[in-house]
């Protein structure tokens, strides 16, 4: 990211940094004796920012690097499509 110039690079390194900070706190802590809920927690948590993360943060890098390299933007390809987001068939009129 840095290599590249990429505008948000520290914003996207501080975030993988806390997650890792957060996975280290929770590998002390059961070392230590805690109960697993606090790994199970940690879980539940990264299901819910890795999506937001994935679709903004790391398709913000992907688009930056593609550009950088290619001169466009990259192709997405989803694995399922919502029946609330296939596109609407053309009006016959």
């Amino acid at each position: 990211m840095n290599t590249t110039g990429f505008p948000a690079a520290q914003c996207h390194a501080d975030e993988h940094a806390a997650v890792l900070r957060s996975v280290h706190e929770v590998q002390e802590i059961l070392r230590n004796g805690g109960s697993g809920q606090v790994a199970r927690d940690l879980a539940n948590a990264l299901a819910n920012w890795f999506p937001g993360h994935a679709d903004y943060m790391d398709a913000a890098l992907a688009q930056w690097l593609i550009k950088r390299s290619h001169g466009g933007a990259p192709v997405v390809l989803r694995r399922r499509l919502e029946p609330s987001d296939a596109p609407l068939p053309p009006s016959v009129g």
